[in-house]
């Protein structure tokens, strides 16, 4: 990190929706960046150039061709011209790192209400002295770019908060606060995950100015994202370590806030609790709806141009209300296809009453005609904020809301999963990372 830190990051608050202060309920918040990175991947089943010494093979170059299966098979390398074609492009006086660049844009929904566990009191000196403050399911969105290329995606249910007061990071002896935000995956055999990592950097004082509060977001100095995996055959055995990380820096944050997120409001929608790819192969949302009660109830979730709705488990949907102009800003409205094909347009903040309209048991339809300028990312969890009254839903009952795409490259599911150590911001490291693997 540089020894003179100066400036602050760039941050857009949605709409009035973030306020800062003492908290009376839920404060649920979600922060979205885009961070240039890189990529660094080693294979760990033997140095790919080593040539074996015994004349009598017929290939000497032992450990190349698991070397270019594991690259090919078993990781998405953002930049395929980096793979060697030829053993003998190896160099073999060092450890063989393929190293590509890129861009992630991730979003981590967290409860910032966890802030206010920090102990100010506790200077950090180290690792060990790093504050868990909480930990709340929500679902977080991730996606890698290169060279105009979706590489990756990767989606996880929980978010861990961590924080570090006061704790050495400039080579001049600077002090910082620093809170990291750990999208965790459930762990997964054969794979070695923590999570995919935003660390959130202010002066010294950031946290004790705010105790009894949560911290300005709007004081971030710097931010950085790390995210690290290891995996391991069926047998055991490791077949590669993946690093990808972005340089400390004063990258533009987007901040969120949600208050409870109870579905009670457009400002308060509710948040999804799992997410997978859809059919359409844009990412599928399930929100729990089974204590969703008879009232409006607002959810939200290439470039999505509609989506898919389906209730499960018990219940039917009453009604539905239309993105107002004021959540998506597209006036010429939208159309409500019901699986028979009938059709209704809808204006901007529009109710559409299923029973008054003869359909008494809907549980699936389609939302169509979001205009394409307006770039509505699907990964993206609230950027089309609709309402829905449901009857009859039961304590399993559970909404998904799946994103209709154009038809772009698709993204490219990272591995199963993805071990993330909390790798360091500017050399900073929060839990201790795992030592580079010799091949």
């Amino acid at each position: 990190m540089r020894s003179n830190i100066a400036g602050s990051a760039i941050l857009t608050v949605v709409s009035g929706l973030v306020a800062f202060g003492p908290a009376n309920a839920a404060s649920i918040f979600q922060v979205t960046t885009t961070q240039a990175v890189t990529q660094d991947i080693i294979t760990l089943q033997g140095h790919p150039g080593y040539r074996d010494p015994n004349p009598f093979l017929s290939d000497p170059y032992i450990f190349f061709d698991e070397h270019i299966r594991i690259l090919t098979e078993e990781i998405d390398v953002f930049d395929p011209t980096q793979i060697p074609s030829s053993p003998t492009d190896v160099p073999v006086s060092e450890d063989y790192n393929v190293i590509s660049t890129g861009s992630v844009t991730g979003t981590w929904t967290f409860d910032a209400d966890f802030l206010l566990g920090i102990d100010t009191g506790l200077v950090s000196t180290g690792e060990e002295d790093t504050q868990f403050l909480g930990r709340r399911r929500g679902v977080s969105t991730f996606r890698a770019v290169s060279d105009g290329r979706n590489v990756g995606s990767l989606v996880t249910t929980s978010t861990a908060v961590y924080a570090l007061n006061d704790i050495v990071a400039g080579v001049g002896g600077e002090r910082l606060d620093v809170i990291a935000l750990v999208a965790e995956e459930a762990p997964q055999l054969h794979i070695d995950t923590d999570g995919m990592v935003l660390f959130l950097a202010g002066a010294e004082n950031w946290f004790e100015t705010s105790v009894g509060a949560i911290p300005d977001f709007n004081e971030v100095l710097v931010s950085s994202l790390a995210f690290e995996q290891i995996v391991r055959s069926d047998d055991g055995d490791e077949l590669f370590e993946e690093i990808i990380e972005s340089e400390a820096d004063t990258y533009p944050l987007r901040f969120s806030g949600f208050g409870a997120a109870d579905g009670s409001s457009q400002s308060a929608p509710l948040l999804p609790t799992t997410a997978t790819v859809g059919a359409t192969g844009g990412p599928s949302f399930s929100f729990d709806v089974s204590s969703a009660g008879t009232g409006f109830v607002f959810v939200d979730p290439e470039i999505a141009v509609g989506y898919t709705y389906v209730l499960e488990n018990g219940g039917t949907v009453a009604k539905f209300q239309a993105p107002t102009l004021s959540a998506v800003n597209d006036p010429d409205g939208y159309t409500l296809v019901l699986p028979d094909g009938t059709s209704f347009s809808l204006l901007p903040g529009e109710v559409l009453d299923f029973v008054a309209e003869g359909y008494t048991n809907v549980t699936t339809f389609e939302v169509l005609g979001i205009s394409e300028a307006l770039m509505l990312d699907p990964d993206n969890i609230t950027t089309f904020v609709a309402g829905f009254m449901f009857s009859g839903t039961g304590s399993t009952s559970n909404l998904t809301q799946t994103a209709i795409v154009v038809d772009t490259d698709a993204a490219v599911p990272l591995p199963p999963a993805a071990a993330l150590m909390l790798a360091g911001l500017g050399g900073l490291g929060v839990l201790s990372r795992r030592k580079r693997r010799v091949a």
